[in-house]
């Protein structure tokens, strides 16, 4: 009986396949452009690319709206409670703690350049393969964000 079960596990475990994911997302978006949307007619394209374009846009503007409030606020309080005495603020360390930053941001910046540079070159190829679409989607995302 003990056997049986043994058997019929290993039976349902070689019945998995395992995918490697990592290989599958890499350039998603890439072969979707190179493959099924650029073979479109261009209205299509221009349909997906507007489309999406807008709905970008609309969700960039409500977010930042939202952000921006949430910033602004958050400052609003610091200062009133600094100016009633509440908030005491310690401005030679925020000053030693913004220059550390800075100067790691600026480090990491500089290390990350090839890769950020490979990017852009991707993109503007990108971009260039598939104008009719990118451009929809560059109006889409302006009326978007105006609305």
């Amino acid at each position: 009986m003990a056997e049986l079960e043994k058997d019929s596990r290993q039976e349902k475990d070689e019945s998995f396949e395992v995918l490697d994911l990592t290989e599958v997302g890499k350039n998603w978006l890439t072969r979707a452009l190179d493959g099924e949307l650029s073979t479109k007619s261009v209205p299509v394209q221009i349909s997906i690319g507007a489309s999406s374009g807008w709905v970008a846009g609309y969700l960039f503007q409500k977010v930042g709206k939202l952000a921006a409030t949430a910033v602004g606020g958050g400052f609003f309080l610091i200062l009133v409670g600094h100016q009633t005495g509440y908030l005491r603020i310690d401005w030679q360390r925020v000053e030693r703690d913004v220059s550390k930053t800075q100067s790691r941001i600026t480090r990491e910046a500089e290390q990350r350049l090839p890769q950020v540079s490979g990017l852009f070159h991707q993109a503007k190829d990108l971009i260039k393969k598939n104008v009719i679409l990118s451009g929809s989607f560059g109006a889409g995302f302006l009326l978007g964000v105006a609305m």
